[in-house]
C-alpha cells in the first residue's frame, strides 16, 4: 500500500496525582474511563477503521503503579513485513523515543502487554489503503510488584506536596520538602512545583544541582517538567539518569515534579527559573542575545539568568564590592583578631632583634680598626709616587750615590779603615739612618725613608718594608768587609 496525507487526531488518557481524570483533547475512536482503568479502541471498531488516521494514547498511572493492556481477541490490522504500514506501536514510557515494547499488526491479538513503570505511549497508524477491523484495548493500573506492600497489600500513602512560585526569577529546591515538613523521612516524595510567569512571558529553566540516588531507575526517582499544566500531554522532559539539561518552555506556566521512593530519599535538585519575553525588548528589559528579554532587575545580580552569561559579563566591580562587603560583614571580627595577633608578633620580633648583644660586639670591632690601616692593606699601591723622576727625590739620591762612592774609597784605604768602620758601622742606629737601594744607580728606581721626609712624605706613602730590608743587607755586607780588613 502507498502513503498519502494523514489527518491527525490525538487521544490522551492520563491521571493526575490525585487519581482524578482530567479533561482531554479531541478523542480518536471510542474510549471509556474509570478510576481503575478504561477502554479505548480504533475509530469505528468493530467496523473497518478509516484510512490516513493517526491516534496517540499516553497513559500515566499513580506512583508505585504500572499499566496493563489487554487486547480483545477481535483484532485485525493490515499485515506487512515488520508492520511498516498499518500498525499499533507500544512504548514503555511517556515519549515517542521511550523504549519500544513492540509493534503489532495482522490478525493475531497481542493479548496482555505490561509496562515496567507508570507510563505508556501508544500510537495507532493507518495509511490510505487496505483497512481492517482494528483493535480494542482494556487498560488497568495495578500495583508495581517492585514496591514492597504492607500487611493487607496496602502501600504507604503519599502525602500531598505542592508549592507555588511566581515572579521574574526564583529557585526551586527539593530541600523545601524537608524544610517545610511536607514529607516524613521514611515516606516517598511526590512533590509538584508550579511556576507562573508574568503576562506574555515564557519560562526558562536551568538546573543548578541535580543528583538521583538511583540513577537510570526511573521507577524509583525522577524529575519531570511539564509545559502548561501537569497533564501527561504537557510533559516536556523527564530526567532520571546522571545529567539534566536546561529547558525553554513555550508557555508561562511550568510544572516541575519530583518523585523519589523510600529508597531514594537522597535524590535532590535545585533549579533556577527565569521569566522572559520574546524580542523585541521593551525599555525595561535586557536583551540576552539568545532571543530572551529579561527584567533589568536581574542584570548584575550575581546569578546567570540568560542562557549565556550576558547579564553578568560586565559586572566584575560590582560583584567584587559585594563579595568584600559580605566578607567584612560576616568575618570582620575574625579578620580583626587575626590581624592584631600578627601585628603583635611582628612588634615582639623587632624588639628581640634590637636587643640582641651581637650588635654591641660589632660596634666595638668597628672602633678597633682605623680606615687608614685597612687602606694600607687593600688599596693598590700608587707607583707613580715612588718614581725617581720625582724632583723632590733626585737630589737626595744623588747624595746617597756620592756617599756610597766615598765608602768604597775608604774601604780601599788601609790606614783609615778602622776609624771609618767605627764611624759608619759602629751602631745600628746610624746604619738605619741612611738606606740606599741596591742597584739604585743602575736602575734609576728607589725609595727612601729619611727624617727630613717624615713630615709630609711618609704620611702619603705606604711603608717601604721591602726596600729597607734590601738597604740594610747592603750596609751589613759593607760593614762585614770593613771589619775583616
Amino acid at each position: 500500500s502507498s502513503h498519502g496525507s494523514i489527518m491527525y487526531s490525538t487521544l490522551y488518557i492520563f491521571w493526575e496525582s490525585g487519581g482524578k481524570p482530567t479533561p482531554q483533547p479531541r478523542h480518536c475512536g471510542n474510549w471509556v474511563r474509570n478510576t481503575d482503568g478504561g477502554v479505548f479502541s480504533s475509530p469505528n471498531y468493530p467496523n473497518t477503521y478509516p484510512p490516513n488516521k493517526e491516534c496517540l494514547y499516553v497513559l500515566e498511572a499513580l506512583p508505585r503503579q504500572r499499566i496493563e493492556l489487554l487486547f480483545d481477541e477481535t483484532f485485525y490490522i493490515e499485515a506487512s513485513f515488520e508492520c511498516r504500514f498499518d500498525h499499533i506501536e507500544v512504548r514503555d514510557g511517556p515519549f515517542s523515543f521511550s523504549p519500544l515494547i513492540n509493534r503489532f499488526c495482522g490478525s493475531a491479538s497481542p493479548g496482555l502487554v505490561l509496562s515496567s513503570g507508570r507510563f505508556m505511549w501508544i500510537r495507532f497508524f493507518s495509511d490510505e489503503e487496505l483497512e481492517g477491523t482494528g483493535f480494542q484495548v482494556q487498560y488497568s493500573f495495578t500495583a508495581d510488584p517492585e514496591f514492597h506492600l504492607h500487611a493487607g497489600g496496602i502501600l504507604n500513602p503519599i502525602p500531598d506536596c505542592q508549592f507555588e512560585l511566581a515572579g521574574a526569577d526564583g529557585v526551586i529546591r527539593s530541600s523545601q520538602v524537608e524544610e517545610e515538613y511536607k514529607v516524613r523521612p521514611d515516606q516517598a516524595v511526590d512533590c509538584i512545583w508550579t511556576i507562573r510567569a508574568p503576562k506574555s512571558n515564557r519560562i526558562y529553566l536551568r538546573f543548578l544541582e541535580y543528583q538521583m540516588e538511583n540513577s537510570n531507575e526511573c521507577k524509583k526517582n525522577f524529575v519531570a517538567v511539564y509545559d502548561g499544566s501537569n497533564a501527561i500531554e504537557d510533559l516536556k522532559a523527564k530526567f532520571c539518569s546522571t545529567v539534566a539539561n536546561d529547558i525553554m518552555l513555550d508557555t508561562g506556566v511550568g510544572v516541575v515534579r519530583m518523585w523519589a521512593d523510600e529508597t531514594s530519599r537522597l535524590s535532590r535538585f535545585r533549579m533556577l527559573f527565569t521569566s522572559f519575553a520574546d524580542p523585541p525588548c521593551v525599555a525595561s528589559a535586557f536583551f540576552c542575545h539568545s532571543n530572551m528579554c529579561i527584567n533589568t532587575s536581574l542584570v548584575c545580580n550575581g546569578i546567570q539568568n540568560c542562557v549565556f552569561p550576558w547579564d553578568e559579563s560586565n559586572c566584575k566591580e560590582k560583584k567584587n564590592k559585594g563579595v568584600f562587603h559580605q566578607i567584612t560583614k560576616t568575618h570582620g571580627t575574625i579578620i580583626g583578631v587575626s590581624t592584631g595577633v600578627v601585628v603583635l608578633l611582628l612588634i615582639v620580633s623587632i624588639l628581640v632583634q634590637v636587643k640582641q648583644p651581637r650588635k654591641k660586639v660589632l660596634v666595638r670591632k668597628n672602633n678597633l680598626f682605623h680606615r687608614a690601616d685597612f687602606q694600607e692593606v687593600f688599596d693598590p699601591p700608587h707607583y707613580e709616587l715612588f718614581t725617581l723622576r720625582d724632583k723632590e727625590m733626585t737630589g737626595d739620591l744623588g747624595e746617597l750615590s756620592e756617599e756610597l762612592q766615598s765608602l768604597q774609597a775608604l774601604r780601599r784605604s788601609s790606614s783609615a779603615s778602622r776609624c771609618i768602620h767605627e764611624h759608619h758601622c759602629g751602631s745600628q742606629a746610624s746604619i738605619n739612618s741612611v738606606k740606599p737601594n741596591q742597584g739604585a744607580a743602575a736602575m734609576g728606581i728607589g725609595s727612601m725613608e729619611f727624617p727630613a721626609f717624615r713630615g709630609d712624605f711618609q704620611s702619603a706613602l705606604p711603608p717601604f718594608r721591602g726596600l729597607n730590608s734590601s738597604l740594610d743587607q747592603t750596609f751589613r755586607r759593607l760593614c762585614h768587609d770593613l771589619g775583616a780588613e
